[in-house]
């Protein structure tokens, strides 16, 4: 049981600097001494986050699922759906006001309710949530792909969905430009909104976790050698896009993201860490920063509109706090349990 926890100590020291990084993505530290590093800084390393939290979700759920045990693996996914859920809704509860505060300063309308209903199931209630409904959507479609063919044509079928979006992600720039094509981009922003979702992104990273889940891993050396090698590789794509002036701040579906995370939890699970009870903290604080640290940077950002590097550290340390009063808490209040 301890070499198990010892196994897991790097991912769940990944996972806190991951949040971090979600952070960054979201207050632009570096915006006001330079909006081109601050560009790049985000798209090359923060973007590994959240495809980071997918690959190692899907790894944790796939690691329980056997294809001969169809009707157990259901309840395993209803289970996860569940918990999922419930996270989903309480933090959709908690920024109603924010919602309310939205739609207000634009006026509401009943096509602003109608644009809330489908992102809440599609992009989020509020806009840092959409990783909870694709986290369920991807989920589903990867289970439902291994259950009934397998992991190869799971994973066939998550890289070509994964490359649809990344077609209408990145070169976005281009589609709002050609004739005829820019109706069906203008469609697809009215109906979809992004490909950043639980059906075009989502499942290929939750693919990649249950590769992960079933198959051995390779020598702690080469894969991070290989995620070194792909570092290297992403960057080269991120600049071959901002020097072609398409690299925008909603800019995320890049190709070596694939690769470079795959290779990253790929290191982490062999990386030898030794075991201490607060990484299971640090595994519970990542998911309270992600959700939370929303509620706190709007209000920063308000007051201190000029110092986004400070907004960085000052929402980090809020969102810390709550963080450490919902965990020192659930004893006391066991309803704490369902933010995490």
């Amino acid at each position: 049981m301890a070499g198990t926890k010892r196994q897991y100590g790097a991912i769940d020291i990944a996972r806190y600097v991951s949040a971090l990084l979600v952070v960054a993505i979201h207050v632009y530290p570096f915006v006001d001494m330079s909006p081109v590093f601050n560009q790049y800084f985000i798209a090359i390393v923060c973007r590994l986050a959240v495809p980071f939290f997918f690959v190692v979700s899907g790894y944790f759920f796939f690691r329980k699922i056997r294809r001969s045990e169809t009707e157990e693996n259901r309840e395993k996914l209803k289970d996860y759906l569940w918990r999922i859920g419930k996270i989903y809704l309480i933090w959709t509860v908690i920024y109603l006001p924010y919602t309310i505060w939205n739609y207000a300063s634009v006026g509401f309308s009943w096509q602003s309710i109608f644009s809330w209903v489908r992102d809440f199931f599609l992009n989020g209630s509020y806009y840092h949530l959409w990783f909870l409904p694709a986290m369920m959507l991807g989920m589903v479609i990867v289970w439902f792909l291994y259950e009934k063919r397998g992991m190869m044509f799971t994973l066939k079928v998550s890289l070509g969905l994964y490359v649809v979006g990344y077609l209408i992600n990145i070169y976005a720039p281009y589609w709002e430009t050609l004739p005829y094509v820019s109706i069906l981009y203008g469609f697809f922003q009215k109906t979809l909104v992004t490909a950043r979702d639980g059906f075009f992104f989502a499942p290929m990273f939750l693919s990649l976790g249950l590769l992960l889940a079933k198959t051995r891993r390779v020598r702690a050396r080469a894969a991070g050698t290989a995620f070194a090698i792909s570092m290297v590789l992403l960057v080269g794509e991120v600049a071959i896009y901002g020097k072609l002036g398409i690299l925008e701040d909603l800019s995320c579906m890049f190709l070596m993201l694939i690769p470079a995370v795959f290779f990253l939890v790929d290191w982490l699970l062999v990386l030898r860490v030794p075991w201490n009870p607060g990484y299971r903290t640090l595994r519970q604080d990542s998911l309270l920063i992600y959700t939370s640290h929303i509620l706190f940077a709007r209000i920063l950002l308000m007051i201190l509109p000029g110092a986004h590097l400070a907004v960085y550290f000052l929402t980090l340390a809020c969102a810390q706090g709550f963080a450490f009063l919902v965990t020192a808490n659930m004893k006391r209040w066991p309803i704490l349990r369902n933010l995490v």
